[in-house]
């Protein structure tokens, strides 16, 4: 009976490990989401600079330059820096949700296990003493 108690514990120890492991990562996500989400222009690299619209000009400008094509006004290229900066800010959040969403899952069921399988190292180990006393 007492090498499966080891087992028993070395499972349990393994899991809680890995349990600890696993949140570290999901808190690091967490954190990472949430950080984004209260910058949402600069969360990823993007080819846009989208932090101004005199910025988004210059680049727009610089590309038709090169392309020889079609330069837009002042009141057409606002729109379009509108528009790529609301898409950039509404893909981020879904990004940010969802990461939360996942990572605040995954930290949960490692708690549970690590929790779990505590209980279950100590109980092993009272069930230990209680055959070591006893014998």
């Amino acid at each position: 009976m007492d090498k499966k108690q080891k087992i028993i514990q070395i499972y349990a120890v393994v899991i809680c490990v890995a349990a600890v492991i696993t949140m570290l990562i999901s808190t690091a996500g967490l954190v990472s989401a949430l950080i984004d989400r209260n910058d949402p222009i600069h969360a990823w690299r993007n080819d846009q600079k989208l932090a101004s619209f005199e910025n988004f000009k210059m680049d727009a400008l610089k590309s038709t330059l090169k392309d020889q094509a079609y330069i837009p006004d002042d009141a057409t290229l606002h729109k379009m820096y509108e528009s790529a900066r609301e898409d950039k800010i509404m893909s981020v959040e879904h990004h940010v949700k969802r990461s939360i969403i996942v990572n605040s899952l995954i930290i949960t069921i490692a708690v549970i296990l690590f929790v779990s399988h505590w209980v279950l190292i100590r109980r092993v180990g009272k069930t230990e003493e209680l055959n070591v006393s006893s014998a």
